[in-house]
Order: C-alpha cells, then structure tokens, then sequence
C-alpha cells in the first residue's frame, strides 16, 4: 500500500518517472514483462512469499535489483547472484554488499513528496471526513457539477477516519478516490488526522462536505464541530434532520442547491449555523439527563 508503506511509495513516484508501470512480482510473467527493476525490502516481506518470489524471478530474462535494506539471507543472495546490476541505497549497505557483488552501485532515496508539492491557491476550499464503508457518492457528485457551473478554482480536502475494528488497508484509501472522480481531481488526501489538525483545517476552510445516508442528525458530531467553529456546512437533510438545520439559514441542503452559495452566504449561514448549535455541549446534555 503505497499510502503506509514507505518501499512502496518510492515504487510508485520511481515508476512513474521511468514512465514504466509499478506492478506485483506475480504480473511479471503474467504480463510478459522484460528486463524489471526489483525493489525491495527483505525485512517487510513475509518468509512464506520468499520462494514464490524468487521462482518468479527465475523465469525473468535479466533484471536490475535495488535494495533496501541487507541482512545476508540466502533468498538475498540469490538476488544478488542473480541480477544484472545491483543498486544499494546507501554506502553502508552496500558495503555489506560488496563481497557478494563488488560491482553494486551505491543510490540514495527521493523524497516522496518533492515532485508533489505544489501549492494550491484556490478561490474555495472544502474539507470533508469519511470512512470507506460510509461514502455517500450522491452528494459529492452533486456539489462536484454546481463547482463545475460556477466557473471558479477549487480544491477539496479529504481527511478519512480509521473505524473501530478496521485497518489501514487498500479500501481505507478508496474514499479519497471515488471522491476524486467527482471534483475532477481538485483533491488533497490528508490521511488520519488528529483532533487538533482537523481544527485547524476547519477554521482555514471555507465550508465543509458532509452526507448522509438519510439525512443529518443530532449525533453528527463532524457536522456540529464545524458549526460550532462557524464554518458552513453544506449536508442533506430530511424529515429527521434536527431543527437547528435549516437550509439556506444554518446549513446548506445539498439536494435544494440550484447553484454553489457565494461567499457571502456561506459566511452569513456559518455564522448562523454557530449560533444554532452553540447550546449543544456537555452542559446541555448534562440538563437533559437531571431534569
């Protein structure tokens, strides 16, 4: 996974520099794929796969190994043995190297985010928070067609929340990329982000995208904690929706929007939406539970 694996990640941007494709060790033969680069780290592969690896590699005609890491197994030296060129990325490890193959070249990593960076100045910036199981497509598509519309430059920020009883893997990363597919690529995945970040986010954002499979509700706390630091909240509500939700007042109900709301609305019904929810705290919930 290139989002938690560092090996990968440098896969991935080394890939798409060459121009070449970044592909598993079981496509190699499957696709017909000639001369590759094999990098990779021998202490974050599972021993069962050693073997399967390397008999994949047997039936390739040459290959270029870049190694990560060294610990002098037999499965490594076989790779050594067996490659046309051998790059380590530092002097120590190929150092270590060097008995086995006198001719390995010394490399070094790249920054996986140097040809990344760019800064976006966009005229609208949006955030939202999801989970992989809880994508509401409907809305996104609908606010990504009223940008379109509105002629001017965006970018939406996408933070994804680990759920209880998940882990970090291929699907956890699928929400930043179906949302993707809805603003035209005008994304920035933020990953799991802590309590204080998404603060941040929030008050340098100027509104936030939250849907629902019905509607919005009373314990929708993204919802509230954007209200709450008067950021406009742009969702979708019905007939159970709380009664501080309001379209065109406190929130914005994406499925009565006929076009994106300008700057001023979004500040007026932010600033609105603060006041509505400011009595929803501890304080509150505490007077409902002792009267």
């Amino acid at each position: 996974n290139i989002h938690t694996c560092g090996v990968a990640r440098f896969n991935r941007h080394f890939a798409d520099h060459l121009g070449v494709p970044m592909v598993r060790i079981d496509e190699l033969v499957t696709r017909r794929l000639t001369n590759p680069i094999v990098s990779v780290k021998q202490s974050e592969m599972r021993d069962e796969d050693l073997g399967s690896f390397f008999e994949v590699l047997s039936k390739v005609d040459g290959y270029t190994l870049v190694l990560h890491d060294f610990n002098g197994h037999e499965f490594e030296i076989e790779l050594l043995r067996c490659a046309e060129r051998v790059m380590a990325l530092n002097a120590q490890l190929a150092e270590s190297v060097r008995p086995s193959r006198p001719d390995v070249l010394v490399g070094f990593a790249v920054a996986s985010y140097m040809e990344e960076l760019h800064i976006r100045t966009p005229e609208i910036r949006m955030i939202t928070f999801g989970m992989a199981h809880k994508i509401q497509s409907k809305g996104y598509q609908r606010v990504g067609q009223l940008l379109v519309a509105h002629g001017r430059a965006y970018v939406l920020e996408i933070s994804s929340a680990l759920h209880e009883g998940t882990e970090f893997d291929d699907s956890f990363f699928t929400v930043g990329d179906e949302i993707s597919e809805c603003f035209k690529g005008n994304v920035e995945f933020l990953g799991f982000l802590a309590d204080n970040e998404i603060a941040r986010r929030l008050r340098s954002a100027d509104a936030m995208l939250a849907f629902f499979p019905s509607g919005v509700r009373e314990n929708n706390t993204s919802v509230l904690g954007a209200m709450n630091l008067g950021l406009p909240v742009i969702t979708n509500l019905d007939e159970w929706s709380p009664s501080w939700a309001r379209h065109g007042e406190t929130v914005f109900d994406v499925n009565r929007l006929e076009i994106f709301p300008s700057h001023e609305d979004l500040e007026r019904v932010g600033a609105a939406g603060r006041r509505a929810v400011a009595n929803l705290t501890f304080v509150g919930l505490t007077k409902i539970l002792t009267s």
